[in-house]
């Protein structure tokens, strides 16, 4: 499973390679022939991957609903990641959450991957809204989610809220396709 836009190659992490970036992260830049890049896997993406291990373990249906690989269209170097936290809760909602490098930040590389695992996740019949968290000070990142549609629904203290729900010509079309 890939998805492709005009910049970006997504592709899910496996169980395989949540393995490779748990014992070596270098091999996984060796298997995929791309430059190191010190900065990824990042320090959240390394703390989520035991986890996420051995969610994909116990259920296969995990994959797309975890963590995400961005890397340029051309294949030449790791942007960051993005990806769930898991399937649909109870109501059918899904967090996203993303990680720009450093280097590749400002360019509009989240707006496009947000835009693109969206529209991916509400393909999914189960899939009825997807939230995000912002710290209050990172405006790039309410800008890429305000950008995609998502409206500011809460705070908790320093975190904003954000969510973005199905639309109804959306729902529409995945029930005409079920029927």
């Amino acid at each position: 499973m890939e998805l492709k836009t005009e910049r970006l190659q997504l592709f899910p992490i496996t169980l395989d390679l949540a393995q490779t970036l748990m014992k070596n992260s270098l091999a996984f830049y060796y298997k995929f022939q791309l430059p190191w890049n010190k900065n990824w896997p990042h320090d959240g993406l390394k703390a989520l991957m035991p986890m996420y291990a051995e969610r994909l373990e116990n259920d296969s249906d995990e994959l797309g609903f975890g963590p995400w690989v961005m890397i340029d269209s051309a294949g030449e170097h790791v942007i960051g990641d993005i990806g769930f936290k898991g399937k649909p809760d109870s109501e059918g909602n899904v967090e996203i959450g993303y990680h720009v490098v450093a280097s590749e930040r400002n360019y509009g590389y989240a707006s496009e991957a947000v835009q693109t695992l969206c529209e991916w996740a509400f393909k999914h019949a189960e899939v009825e809204g997807i939230e995000a968290q912002c710290d209050k000070d990172n405006i790039p990142s309410q800008k890429v989610l305000i950008n995609n549609g998502f409206n500011h629904t809460g705070r908790s203290m320093d975190i904003l809220v954000f969510k973005k729900e199905k639309k109804i010509h959306q729902k529409e079309n995945t029930l005409n396709k079920e029927l």
